[in-house]
């Protein structure tokens, strides 16, 4: 009997989505998780970092902020976005090749630490981003059937920029289709329906340009510093951890078997597609460019993520002739159980791990132990909320005192489990290379900081001198206590709680 694999894939889904929904319920936010969650309380057309797209996936999880006090709300649409992914790369590979083959895209898109955890799990921009990718790689198998199609063409250029605001790598898309098209297809160029799609992109992410505009191109100056390279001085470490770290974001076995698949497709051409060049135009282009750059700058692995998706269909296809009376060859439950390893490994590390794998104490307890980002905080901000309530109550702070930090991290995370519970605003103090959002609130807010006394909350783990950072804004700093935080019954890290007063006058001049 021919298995029926579109109910597999459904189930697939299903239990992905069960899987993952009690991960997101078991830890708490990670940094950037907190950091978008700050952009969902003002929705702006663009962000200092990022275009607009995760915030509204938050404001859409949760209800319009009803339910932000959640996390998995936070977290919903990356869940869902997780599972929409999965049944366009289904339909995708199915439309290239077959259902089988299909099947088998959607276990290693879901396979991949990228796809189903960076980008399924955890609020990131990547989180929207893969749903629209993963249209523009369907609807490019519907353009390349039928060229002239009105309907698919604006719907890609639509799905094409809603990708690019979501996050700017989305010109990779574009960027590998018009390669395509200049190696492969020119007589696209002919066609009027490539330009009003690729007008419908710019218009659909104008706004990106717009707000960078009003705000002296802030976006491209920070990220023109990250990635573009302005001397040739090689950074060996840097290179091999974003080979490494591709590796492994991407899970070893599905990387491996992606590059054993672009050199049997290469090689021998059992399976002519043109819609497969095209996907290796979109992928390939993006890894060599990240790579090269990580040669001379400091770069993130994840960003690879949807280049690696990109070359799924060929790799899926590859696996059917590798295993073709198998449901689940081998090769993809090895691929499986790494991805599933990953998940219970983190959330044991994150929630049980006795004490802190970071420095074992001093100031600094804590220091370097990555799992801190998304373990303690709830705890810590309820033994603040007493702390502050207190100090309410002996008149030695107003109500709605601000809490003030020098840096997005930990800033936003203190604005969600500090602040937020009691209505407090976080202000950002300092450069805005390190507060990149928080310093336009602080443009906007600083007046609640010159009322009267405000509060610095300072982890263990992210130790720095508040006299250093705040000296020449305030004339006096206090240090109020120290909540001490505690994992598997060993001490894990310290929250330094300090009051500032009596504002100096010409401290923002120096904002």
């Amino acid at each position: 009997m021919q298995p029926n694999y579109k109910q597999y894939v459904l189930l697939l889904v299903v239990i992905s989505f069960v899987i993952r929904l009690l991960v997101a319920a078991s830890i708490e936010l990670g940094n950037d998780e907190v950091y978008y969650w700050t952009y969902s309380q003002m929705l702006q057309w663009n962000y200092f970092d990022h275009p607009p797209m995760v915030a509204l996936w938050i404001r859409l999880s949760t209800l319009n902020l009803y339910l932000q006090e959640d996390e998995v709300f936070v977290r919903l649409g990356s869940l869902i976005s997780c599972a929409v992914a999965t049944l366009l790369i289904f339909k995708t590979v199915e439309k290239v090749h077959s259902a089988p083959a299909g099947w088998l895209a959607a276990l290693l898109y879901n396979a991949s630490i990228y796809a189903s955890i960076i980008a399924g799990i955890f609020i990131m921009p990547d989180s929207p981003q893969m749903v629209f990718w993963c249209a523009c790689l369907y609807l490019l198998v519907k353009i390349n059937a039928a060229p002239a199609s009105w309907m698919y063409w604006m719907l890609f250029g639509a799905c094409a920029g809603l990708c690019i605001m979501s996050k700017v790598h989305g010109v990779f898309i574009w960027f590998g289709l018009l390669l395509f098209i200049i190696f492969h297809k020119r007589d696209y160029i002919k066609l009027p329906q490539l330009y009003t799609a690729l007008l419908i992109t710019a218009i659909i992410a104008s706004p990106i340009l717009i707000w960078n505009i009003n705000n002296h191109f802030i976006t491209y100056t920070y990220h023109s510093n990250r990635v573009l390279v302005n001397h040739f001085r090689i950074k060996p470490f840097g290179f091999f951890r974003e080979i490494v770290g591709e590796v492994l974001y991407n899970n070893p076995v599905v990387v491996f078997l992606s590059i054993a698949a672009t050199r049997w497709w290469i090689k021998k051409r059992p399976f002519r597609s043109e819609v497969l060049a095209l996907y290796f135009w979109i992928g390939f282009p993006m890894i060599g460019i990240l790579i090269s750059v990580a040669l001379f700058k400091d770069t993130l692995p994840h960003w690879s993520g949807p280049a690696y998706v990109s070359l799924l269909p060929v790799t899926a296809i590859y696996c059917t002739s590798l295993a073709a009376q198998k449901v689940v060859p081998p090769q993809l439950r090895w691929a499986i159980a790494l991805v599933i390893f990953a998940l219970i490994a983190g959330v044991f590390l994150i929630n049980f791990y006795p004490g802190t794998i970071g420095k074992k104490r001093g100031i600094e307890l804590g220091k370097n132990d990555f799992t801190l980002d998304m373990n303690g905080w709830q705890k810590a901000g309820k033994s603040f909320a007493t702390i502050y309530k207190e100090d309410v109550e002996k008149g030695i702070v107003k109500k709605g005192a601000a809490v003030v930090c020098y840096k997005w991290f930990p800033a936003a995370h203190e604005a969600y489990y500090f602040c937020h519970p009691l209505g407090l605003p976080m202000i950002g103090l300092g450069n805005i290379n390190e507060l990149h959002q928080f310093s336009f609130t602080t443009k906007e807010s600083y007046q609640q900081v010159t009322s009267g006394p405000v509060y610095c909350i300072i982890p263990s783990n992210e130790y720095y001198d508040p006299q250093e950072k705040y000296g020449a804004y305030f004339n006096q700093i206090d240090s109020v206590t120290e909540i001490k935080s505690y994992r598997g019954n060993k001490p894990s890290r310290n929250f330094y709680i300090y009051r500032l007063s009596g504002w100096k006058k010409t401290g923002f001049d120096k904002l």
